[in-house]
Order: structure tokens, then sequence, then C-alpha cells
């Protein structure tokens, strides 16, 4: 047993058990999502956007329905600062299980190794909060798949919390919200995968998406936690 284990012990959030975060009989609470074209948000076999969309991102990639278990772990760890359960949440995800072959065109994204980049806080939230979880799941990506973490992205205006806030509300909000860096290369990645904790109406990701396609990067995809 780790010694973490003893001293914070973990314990399942939904039953309480001790043990994981999620034990066994629970994990049939947590859904695997549907992928979605990122632009239209309709379904999408492989998170492919559509032949006939338009937008920044090339794809999408969504691994839980953010609802029920996996929005409690989500949740824990946003306010708890426990990051443990975020990689539970990456490393119990059955990317190479039988359904797997929805993340196709994902893996072969990864085979160009793009530079990871996370949606940034504004730095006002980021010095409330302590950390940026966008951050903590980007790290945990490119321990998975041997990629490396740029922040290339900073947020310019602060759009306070979205929860609750209309599709037309947050459209709104996050219009000219992000930058490029000022630590930025002169030259942007050609490819560039663009993570995030939770897509709600995908209004973050495409902005941040334009600023880096406007900056010279060739192909974005974007991974969430949950949507």
């Amino acid at each position: 047993m780790d010694i973490l284990d003893l001293v914070f012990p973990k314990r399942c959030v939904n039953c309480g058990r001790w043990g994981e975060y999620v034990c066994e009989e629970c994990q049939v609470g947590m859904w695997e999502e549907e992928q979605i074209c990122p632009t239209c948000c309709r379904n999408s076999r492989y998170g492919e956007r559509h032949k006939y969309c338009r937008g920044e991102l090339e794809g999408l990639t969504c691994l839980w329905a953010y609802e029920g278990i996996a929005r409690k772990l989500i949740t824990k760890a946003k306010y708890s600062g426990q990051f443990d359960v975020l990689e539970f949440l990456i490393s119990n995800f059955p990317f190479d299980s039988a359904q797997g072959e929805q993340f196709f065109y994902f893996k072969k994204f990864l085979e160009t190794n793009p530079i990871i980049v996370p949606v940034p806080l504004h730095p006002k939230r980021e010095k409330e909060r302590g950390f940026n979880q966008a951050t903590i799941v980007a790290s945990l990506i490119a321990n998975r798949y041997s990629l490396v973490v740029k922040n290339l992205l900073t947020r310019v205006k602060d759009t306070g919390r979205q929860v609750g806030k209309k599709r037309e509300e947050r459209l709104k909000a996050m219009s000219g919200a992000f930058e490029l860096s000022r630590d930025t290369p002169y030259v942007i990645p050609n490819t560039i995968l663009l993570v995030d904790d939770v897509w709600t109406t995908g209004a973050t990701l495409r902005e941040c998406a334009k600023v880096l396609r406007r900056g010279g990067a060739k192909q974005v995809w974007g991974l969430v936690l949950a949507r």
C-alpha cells in the first residue's frame, strides 16, 4: 500500500466505502461519453470534425459523461486539490478496449507528437485556487503518451464562473479572452493537443484553438475529461 493511502485514505465518492475513489461495485455508474463533432456538437463516431463543418478544432476526444460519479470526482479534484482523482479518471478509461476503435483518429493524431497545451485560467483565478486543473490533466496525458506540455496561451480576460450561463452568454464572455503567451516561441508547433477538464458549450476550447491557429498551428485537437 502507498504511504499516502495510509495518511490520506481513499474513499468511494459514491458509497463511502474505503479503499478507492470509486469502488469496483460503483464503477458501473461511470459512463463513457459519445464522441461529437467539435463544431456542430452532433455525433461523430471518431470525434472528428464533420467534412461539411468549419472550425478551428480538427477533432474532440471526450472521456466520461459529466454526470454522476465522474462529475463528483472532477468536483472533488477542483475544490480539494486531490489530483490523483484526475489520474483515476484517465488511467481507468478504456482507450484500448473493444470500444477503443472510436479513438482511432485520436491515436493517429498522437503519432504526430503534438505539443499539449492546457487551457489557462485567469491569473487572478489561478492565484485564488492555487492551481490550474487543466494543467494537471495535461501533465497526466503527457506522461501517459510521452508528450511535452507547453503553456502557449494566457487568459487576458477574467470571464468569471461560467456555470449556469446560456450558450450565447458563454460565447460573448470567451470572445477575446485568450492570447498567445509572451513566452510562446516565434514558431508555433504544427500540431497541438488542447486540454481542458470539462466541455460544456465548447466556447472555451474553440476560442483557444482560434488563437493557436491564428498563431500558426496547422492542426488542433481537443481533449476533455468529461462532457
